[in-house]
């Protein structure tokens, strides 16, 4: 029996047209499997790909696949967390910052091949007030420099538009004085940015594995106290090869670590978070984990 596949495409994600990746996402799924039935549906506004992947979990599609960047992954996830749906992902937007962590290829015959011969993995699925993510959150420095940044210089030169944003910030002290209720303990630091990562891989001490923590259960609360020269050189070195993912190298941070499955925010002052590279809002904000919320594939780990 051939597979139903719906197709979530964001027409305004990265610098493709709409056209051509559609003609392109059906000759490559037509290419490996002539028998698969391909529907799409075009988003047309902020939030609107949570409505049409929730639609399309309902009607029972054997994938749900999100075409597009970090954000329409986070509005897809948003629409079938806990449907029973199975996602997968054509990376196609600006960043693909998730798309690069679980190592989906960009390219969208690989990307295509990866849906109909990968593997679907049960994954964990993070939730901050009432919307869920399923890479990271960040409260602080960074989801303040995703909030200024310009939304068309975004669009035509994807991270660059980060890094501009973020010389824009570079002298903001950015430090908040922050309260975490977690798992019925209490903390409090001084910190410039804390990391709250579903899917989020750390080198140094932690050495923890995006597609180890995907599955684990737990949240990894990585709270950075100390801003760090060096650290931010490695930042933008790794940047420049295309490394993206953010404070990676975690040593040079003063970072405290500790993995929950509830937890509570407060800052003073308030500041903004954002949820796979969204701006969602302001704290505070009350954080859980949802295991095994959502069936993902992902190429098949030996």
């Amino acid at each position: 029996m051939s597979k139903r596949i719906k197709v979530i495409l964001n027409a305004r994600a990265g610098r493709r047209k709409s056209e051509f990746s559609e003609k392109a996402i059906r000759e490559s799924f037509h290419s490996l499997d002539p028998s698969v039935e391909i529907d799409f549906a075009l988003t047309q506004a902020p939030r609107h790909a949570v409505e049409l992947a929730n639609e399309a979990a309902m009607e029972k599609y054997d994938i749900v696949v999100a075409a597009g960047g970090d954000g329409t992954v986070n509005e897809v996830v948003n629409g079938l967390v806990h449907t029973g749906a199975t996602m997968g992902i054509i990376p196609n937007g600006s960043g693909n910052v998730f798309s690069q962590e679980m190592h989906l290829a960009s390219d969208i015959q690989k990307a295509c091949e990866t849906i109909l011969n990968g593997k679907a993995y049960e994954v964990d699925i993070g939730q901050a007030g009432d919307r869920y993510y399923i890479w990271l959150m960040g409260i602080g420095i960074e989801a303040k420099i995703a909030a200024s940044v310009n939304p068309v210089l975004k669009k035509y030169f994807g991270v660059l538009a980060y890094a501009l944003s973020a010389l824009r910030n570079i002298f903001d002290p950015g430090y908040s004085l922050m309260r975490i209720l977690a798992d019925d303990k209490e903390m409090t630091f001084f910190t410039f940015n804390t990391i709250v990562g579903n899917a989020a891989s750390f080198d140094g001490f932690l050495g923890i594995r995006s597609h180890i923590s995907i599955s684990d259960g737990y949240l990894d609360v990585c709270v950075l106290q100390r801003k760090s020269l060096l650290g931010y050189l490695e930042l933008m070195i790794n940047f420049f090869r295309g490394r993206r993912d953010y404070y990676r190298y975690i040593d040079r941070w003063g970072a405290a670590h500790c993995r929950v499955q509830n937890l509570r925010v407060e800052t003073v002052p308030s500041t903004f978070y954002h949820l796979d590279g969204e701006v969602a809002g302001k704290t505070p904000v009350d954080i859980r984990i949802h295991p095994k919320a959502l069936k993902l594939i992902l190429p098949a780990r030996s």
